[in-house]
């Protein structure tokens, strides 16, 4: 088994500890709740609750600079945080909110930083994603919202969708090409737009695994001049890449939690196959399935691997964030292992893993909802984008 051990020393032992602690107190064990795939009220409300707890601890933004709402701790400190958050099934702070609070603490002006960032440290604040569209997926350089500029205002036009819990959020980070004429990577913006601003319409588009996401349209939706992030016609490195700005953030990678989520998973089919008997044995000694289990502990193994070393490259070089080859493999590697994982569960547990609910359902249905939810790993780009990345970013290869 791959382990690394943050906690080396008596100081970060104590303050996994006292996460630990915090995490047993509001968040009790078996609880879950993933914002990308729940549309229940009362578990949103909760979800929200505990990330408004994280905040007052200051630990949503531990590693920002201290003039920023943030503690200023280590990136390790951060990463053990993080460790545990997963570790229990704690929802983790909607990723969104947070790739967008790392933009501005690089790339925006001191008003913007003091504007939005304290509503994101708090848990008080949520951000949609306006990248996506109909026609600019994987390839979104390809996007044809636009923004024009009319005296002190910018004018959006165009349609985002794949808007993961938008719907919950009021402000939306937009990329819009703000140069027609330019190639196709440059002349794209980045605005921070309040959802509440007149023309702007949400649709909803419900997902497979139970979640929402959205479809929202921008008609002459007039933002002040100051909702610009960073350079006019940038965003592509800036933003997307996350070149250049300022560093106000010490954190490193931090764990991620579909990882946990896979290994969470594999642990209560190791059980499962542990206390189920099949034709006078237990599962767990069954040799094909012993070996398909064998299969998926290598693949958790293998991704825990990829995640410290994804962790040792950034610390060592002092590149986060910018290197093409690490990051892009581990998201194609499990943006294809998950799908395959959650379908040799299916196959193991047989035809009583497809019951979602009622006194058959294995699980309490956790099987299927996983199996449905393997499907929706296509935030941030498919397996074949990180590949292609890989391939011309990584190796130099021509596209």
């Amino acid at each position: 088994m791959v382990d690394f051990c943050p906690d080396d020393t008596p100081e970060l032992k104590a303050w996994r500890m006292e996460v630990r602690g915090f995490l047993e107190e509001h968040w009790p064990v078996g609880k879950v709740f993933d914002y990308d795939y729940d549309e229940d009220e009362a578990r949103w409300k909760e979800g929200r609750d505990f990330w408004i707890k994280v905040g007052k601890k200051g630990w949503t933004a531990l590693t920002w600079s201290k003039d920023y709402y943030g503690l200023g701790r280590s990136a390790i400190e951060k990463w053990i945080l993080h460790e545990e958050l997963n570790a229990c099934g704690a929802p983790v702070y909607p990723v969104i909110g947070l790739a967008v609070a790392g933009a501005i603490l690089r790339l925006g002006t001191h008003e913007q930083r003091r504007q939005h960032l304290k509503g994101i440290a708090e848990g008080t604040v949520l951000w949609g994603e306006g990248y996506t569209e109909p026609s600019a997926g994987s390839d979104l350089a390809s996007l044809t919202t636009r923004a024009h500029r009319d005296g002190d205002f910018w004018v959006l036009n165009g349609q985002k969708t794949l808007g993961t819990a938008a719907h919950h959020c009021t402000w939306m980070s937009v990329l819009a090409r703000t140069d027609p004429d330019s190639v196709k990577h440059n002349g794209i913006s980045c605005f921070l737009v309040p959802l509440d601003t007149p023309g702007i319409q949400m649709l909803p588009l419900h997902n497979m695994a139970d979640g929402q996401q959205n479809q929202t349209f921008f008609e002459n939706v007039r933002i002040p001049a100051d909702c610009l992030l960073g350079e006019e016609g940038n965003a592509w490195n800036q933003v997307w890449f996350g070149i250049g700005g300022d560093n106000l953030d010490n954190a490193g990678p931090i764990p991620d939690p579909h990882q946990f989520r896979v290994m969470r998973m594999l642990n209560e089919t190791l059980r499962y196959c542990r206390e189920t008997t099949r034709g006078g044995i237990p599962l767990s000694d069954d040799p094909v399935i012993r070996l398909k289990l064998g299969e998926l502990v290598a693949g958790v193994e293998t991704m825990k691997l990829m995640a410290f070393e994804t962790y040792s490259d950034a610390i060592q070089s002092g590149a986060r964030g910018r290197g093409a080859m690490r990051p892009n493999l581990n998201q194609a590697y499990y943006k294809e292992f998950w799908p395959h994982l959650a379908q040799t569960y299916m196959e193991i547990v047989g035809p009583l893993a497809q019951i979602k609910g009622g006194k058959w359902a294995q699980l309490e249905g956790q099987f299927e909802r996983y199996f449905r939810a393997s499907f929706g790993n296509h935030a941030g780009g498919t397996a074949q984008l990180k590949r292609m990345v890989l391939a011309t970013r990584g190796l130099g290869l021509p596209r």
